[in-house]
């Protein structure tokens, strides 16, 4: 019997090994992923979620800090504002047109109030950001005055108070309104070296053709030649920082403007013979942009008629570079001229760049600078992430409250402070939070790899095989 039994069980062995006879082997049964396997799979994945789902979280954070801080600062709002109302004289004019059509003067009147309510919301926010701006500076830079005090001993204590604070705040108000400055600066002036090197290359492919002229007209080139690169003189660095000099000048009463504005604001309120709505909607606008709107225009028409000396405009004017061009053509191949002309609009488009950053973008961005917009921008991002701060200082144990800080606020404070540098080098718009976004995301990868290190390190986490 048990021998039988023994027989049986080795025929039923070798029968299982078999595999002509199409049952598993125990080699592959092996391969099987047990249930264990599908856990420890499962939890892997869960983690490598969790690990994205952190850094878009920060992504995320960075992008809504940025935008709260844009708000709450004075940056490109005035742009937005006279977009905002240039839509709503649009739509007034369009709901106008269609009076008689019953669902387009409805659409067009809903239109108009929601661009009007906006502009006017931007308008008041960006009020209290100037006045804000402003008396933060005062309080940092500048002497007060007590008078309104009577008793002496209590100005005597308020001054001293006074004198140390400013020792503390004025240099680090200066010193990051240098640095903005600084920046803008910079962006100004490598947009007209790159302009520069554009009307190098330009001047240099005519030089290559003068010699396909006529005898009689090249020295007559050469004169008008000489005579754009002495006009170029105008983009030198020495005249820029003259024009940037004027710029400043042009600002110097604007932080006296604002608060005599402001006060002559908040005492309307009190005026019996006016209701407060309607104050307040007489005296609703941008103070800082209308304040300095005539001279930004002028400063922008003085830099385009620099431009189009050399290039021309829509109005008729050919522009000297444009006329040394066509005298050129006629002696030139159609390969020659398309390449004349491909380098003519390059360079063209890299000067009105550089023009624009000049007496638009640096205008509107040494305006909230003197206003006194750079410290408050980072010091609005410190104050925004104190939800941060907050969860730091309430995590269980000091590891987590130093894994929260690696992978998560010092992350998110890194995007907010890119955004805000990007914007003061006058990059504006999506490209700006974008690139906020993904330093944040990659400073919360690298956190998370050094925050891992830190724990395996520590025996807190078992190291992977």
């Amino acid at each position: 019997m048990s021998f039988c039994y023994l027989n049986n069980v080795n025929s039923n062995t070798q029968i299982y090994h078999n595999p002509s006879f199409g049952i598993r082997s125990n080699s592959a049964q092996n391969n099987k992923p047990t249930p264990i396997d599908k856990i420890t799979q499962r939890i892997e994945e869960e983690k490598k979620k969790k690990k994205n789902k952190t850094a878009f979280a920060v992504g995320g954070s960075v992008i809504g800090l940025s935008l709260l801080v844009t708000i709450f600062n004075p940056k490109m709002s005035s742009k937005l504002i006279e977009k905002l109302r240039t839509q709503q004289y649009k739509t007034v004019h369009n709901l106008e047109k269609n009076k008689n059509d019953f669902l387009k003067s409805k659409f067009y009147s809903v239109l108009s109030n929601v661009t009007e309510w906006s502009s006017r919301a931007l308008g008041s926010v960006n009020n209290v950001n100037s006045v804000k701006d402003t008396y933060y500076k005062h309080l940092c830079t500048e002497d007060k005055t007590f008078l309104k005090i009577h008793d002496t001993k209590k100005i005597k204590r308020l001054e001293k108070m006074d004198k140390i604070f400013r020792k503390v705040m004025q240099r680090p108000h200066e010193v990051i309104t240098r640095w903005g400055d600084t920046l803008a600066k910079n962006t100004v002036r490598n947009s007209y070296k790159k302009a520069s090197k554009r009307m190098d290359k330009l001047e240099n492919l005519i030089s290559e053709y003068v010699n396909k002229l006529p005898a009689g007209e090249r020295a007559e080139f050469e004169i008008k030649l000489s005579q754009i690169r002495g006009q170029r003189e105008c983009f030198s660095a020495e005249n820029l920082e003259t024009r940037f000099s004027k710029q400043e000048k042009l600002m110097s009463n604007l932080n006296n403007s604002i608060r005599a504005r402001w006060k002559a604001y908040t005492g309307g309120f009190r005026n019996k013979f006016v209701k407060n709505s309607e104050h307040f909607n007489r005296n609703l606008s941008f103070w800082a942009h209308d304040m300095m709107e005539a001279d930004k225009k002028v400063v922008m028409e003085e830099g385009a008629r620099r431009v189009d000396f050399l290039f021309g405009n829509k109005n008729g004017t050919k522009g000297e570079y444009r006329e040394l061009i066509e005298k050129l053509s006629k002696n030139l191949s159609e390969e020659e001229k398309n390449l004349l002309e491909k380098n003519l609009r390059k360079t063209e488009k890299s000067l009105r760049n550089a023009n624009k950053n000049e007496c638009e973008e640096y205008f509107d961005k040494k305006r909230d600078l003197v206003l006194g917009s750079a410290p408050t921008d980072i010091l609005s991002s410190i104050l925004l992430l104190t939800v941060g701060g907050v969860a730091f200082a309430t995590s269980d144990d000091r590891d987590k409250r130093i894994s929260r800080l690696i992978t998560k606020i010092i992350p998110t404070f890194a995007g907010v402070i890119t955004n805000i540098t990007l914007t003061t080098m006058l990059f504006a718009g999506t490209k700006n939070l974008l690139c906020a976004a993904t330093t944040g995301i990659i400073l919360n990868r690298i956190g998370s790899k050094v925050d891992k290190a830190r724990l395996v390190a520590k025996n807190k986490l078992p190291e992977e095989d």
